[in-house]
């Protein structure tokens, strides 16, 4: 009977001192963790998301024109483009846009190509969307929207860029050039041209626009 009780003593020794088992978490738990982490939303907010900026600049007052009937038409931010000092563009078969527009070409990289603008605070984080509207200067873009673009492109960086190019007759593709030069990496879609012949119907053009880029 003795023999039997120390057996038990023993048993009952041995089990107190064992120590909690250690859990080992399951294929599934690992698994699991992993995917949550994958699903963890991007701290860094999508720049193509936020709200609608037009800039646009205007010297005859056909851009302006355009600009109001697409205010009517979507809910936006406007910034208007005004040149430093008083210039006479129509003076001399409008020379003085040609010049700026060829020192802009000889040196693009330059801040000092590009004339003096009024100083514009744009807070370009909370938009997801710029619409450049802007008349065409000798086969190019303007060179105060240039200006402006010079300034701002980078920060317009993965954005959506929509451009209207205002111009009597001569096609867009220089300015549409000038654009994707300034803002490298904008989101570029289908660019909007109103010239001489239908400026009458620029409403009816914007609404159409507008549609097909889904704004």
């Amino acid at each position: 009977m003795m023999q039997i009780m120390s057996i038990m003593a023993t048993a009952v020794m041995a089990i107190g001192s064992c120590s909690a088992p250690e859990v080992i978490p399951s294929v599934k738990d690992e698994e699991h963790e992993v995917k949550l982490e994958e699903n963890m939303p991007d701290s860094k907010p999508d720049p193509s998301e936020g709200k609608t900026l037009v800039i646009f600049y205007s010297y005859t007052g056909n851009t302006r024109e355009i600009v109001a009937d697409l205010q009517k038409q979507i809910d936006c931010d406007v910034v208007e483009i005004i040149p430093e000092g008083t210039y006479d563009y129509n003076a001399n078969n409008y020379k003085i846009g040609a010049d700026q527009i060829n020192a802009i070409n000889a040196n693009p990289d330059k801040e000092s190509s590009y004339p003096a603008i009024k100083e514009t605070k744009i807070d370009m984080e909370q938009y997801g969307t710029v619409i450049i509207a802007t008349p065409l200067w000798h086969a190019r873009m303007a060179s105060n929207t240039q200006a402006l673009l010079f300034q701002y492109g980078k920060q317009m960086s993965g954005k959506k860029i929509e451009l209207i190019v205002s111009s009597h007759s001569s096609g867009i593709s220089g300015v549409e050039s000038d654009a994707k030069r300034l803002v490298p990496d904008g989101k570029f879609t289908k660019s909007l041209w109103i010239n001489a012949g239908n400026h009458s119907n620029r409403a009816a053009l914007i609404k159409n626009w507008l549609t097909e880029i889904a704004l």
